[in-house]
């Protein structure tokens, strides 16, 4: 019995040279993982390794899964083997031979690149569809595999949910999709040296503190959300529909929308601040400001689903061209610059505090200004107005004004305002902004009673908002005639 005992206590050194000591039953399991199933069998699901138990014939390990499956979990925690759980407990696997196939993953991620193009690996944005896996690991189970490689951070499931694009082909649902992977390693380490724009672009930054971080998570769902949402297909790759025209790089992405707008967003080297950069033609385009606010939506929404205890400073810099100093872009805090324009002061100072900035220098960033500072803006209260600058910025009423004509000799009703904001959404977009206002005037309402009901009814949702009112104001409520020429007249009188 002694030399029984000797054997067993000397029998796997791996397990007794664990700190603690972990038990007899981690022991034995481990010994059936390496000793009792095929050499090629790298991992196994829990169900087929219960049916193992039950026939082994020694039985030493009870077949029940209340009874396997702490085991596991101990030998896993340790390092020994992966278990990945899953919600049905018989579809968990357990990998016990992990270094076969982590070599096997990271020989296909960092092969040739035509090999990779081959097998489907090769992508713009580091995004595949799980079906891939299935023709570069022919031997392995697609959904083992690819659970696998987000146990081990290689990638991650990209969650289509968050993300406002139409992936599936015509006739299908995203549900019909094969699961997306987001893969680091698939896209390239170097900025691209096409990754630049002109020195007089809008840039909108968030930072957090010296002793903060921004996590890896955070970027990588950044990196394979903006391509899908914003970047524009690659149609000369018809057999690769997630590529997109699109430069992704380890830190950052840019591209390039329809209408000509140049969009990067990058991470610092030391992922303390994540910048926007962006340029167009037209700044004042309402698809430029739109682009913009959407950009900046998807950054803030995945900072507060990853990062959500970080205490963040949101940056604004004044580009040159607005500068009474040509030379160097002025960055200031955006909280104080809406607390200073509200406040109606002249001047501000700049991050660094050495440096005091005109307040009218900034609104030259007109109408970038309202959209950013607006945001941050208490219910309630306005931004006084703008002066116009000599080059001449069409109002929001002249858009409008051309847009109603083919409404002039009907009147309005809900059904034709909702057809007219579905068509043109940054106008509708463009009144959200300043809601506040535009319903007290539109609607007579002089103690704002009416619009902070809509505010409650409606969670701030400034579209829905705006629908409301355009919806009181249509039952009667507010200025008459109702007309379509009643509301231009309104967006008049708040210079609009």
């Amino acid at each position: 019995m002694d030399q029984f005992g000797a054997l067993l206590y000397n029998s796997n050194e791996e397990v007794l040279s664990m700190s603690p000591p972990i038990s007899l039953m981690c022991h034995m399991m481990l010994a059936f993982l390496k000793e009792r199933l095929p050499l090629d069998m790298h991992a196994i699901l829990l169900s087929d390794l219960l049916i193992r138990l039950n026939t082994d014939q020694y039985k030493f390990i009870n077949p029940n899964i209340t009874a396997v499956v702490p085991p596991l979990k101990t030998l896993s925690e340790k390092g020994l083997i992966v278990f990945i759980p899953s919600e049905n407990p018989h579809s968990s696997w357990v990998v016990h031979d992990k270094e076969s196939i982590l070599k096997k993953v990271n020989g296909a991620l960092f092969a040739d690149p035509v090999l990779k193009k081959s097998t489907g690996l090769a992508s713009t944005t580091g995004i595949i569809s799980t079906a891939v896996l299935k023709k570069t690991f022919p031997d392995y189970n697609c959904d083992m595999i690819t659970k696998f490689m987000v146990h081990f951070e290689i990638g991650q499931v990209v969650d289509l949910s968050q993300i406002k694009t139409n992936m599936a082909p015509e006739g299908s649902t995203s549900s019909d999709l094969c699961p997306l992977l987001f893969i680091p390693a698939l896209v390239s380490i170097d900025r691209p040296s096409s990754a630049t724009v002109p020195n007089n672009s809008f840039c909108w930054s968030v930072s957090v503190k010296s002793d903060q971080f921004f996590t890896p998570r955070f970027h990588h769902v950044l990196l394979h959300r903006l391509p899908l949402e914003f970047a524009l297909p690659d149609s000369q790759t018809t057999s690769q529909p997630l590529n997109r025209l699109c430069d992704v790089w380890s830190r950052g992405i840019k591209w390039l929308s329809e209408t000509g707008v140049t969009t990067i967003v990058e991470m610092s080297e030391s992922f303390q601040a994540i910048s926007l950069t962006m340029s167009s033609p037209n700044k004042t385009s309402s698809k430029y400001l739109e682009l913009s606010h959407s950009v900046r939506e998807v950054i803030k929404k995945a900072r507060q689903e990853f990062c959500p205890y970080l205490e963040v400073l949101e940056v604004v810099s004044c580009p040159p061209e607005c500068s009474s100093d040509h030379s160097i872009d002025t960055r200031v805090e955006l909280s104080r610059l809406r607390k200073a324009i509200l406040e109606k002061e002249t001047h501000i100072v700049d991050v660094s505090g050495k440096k005091s900035v005109a307040i009218d220098e900034w609104k030259k960033m007109e109408p970038h200004l309202s959209s950013l500072v607006e945001a941050f803006t208490p219910t309630g209260q306005v931004l006084p107005p703008v002066e116009e600058t000599s080059a001449h910025q069409p109002l929001l009423s002249e858009m409008i004004g051309q847009v109603v004509k083919q409404f002039q000799d009907e009147a309005p009703t809900l059904p034709k305002l909702l057809c007219f904001s579905d068509k043109n959404v940054n106008i509708v977009q463009q009144i959200g902004v300043n809601y506040s206002k535009f319903g007290i005037l539109l609607l007579n309402d002089n103690n704002g009673s009416i619009v902070k009901a809509l505010e409650k009814q409606y969670c701030q949702n400034a579209e829905d908002i705006v629908i409301a009112i355009f919806g009181k104001w249509i039952e009667g409520m507010g200025e008459k005639p109702v007309a379509w020429s009643t509301l231009v007249a309104t967006l008049q009188k708040i210079n609009m």
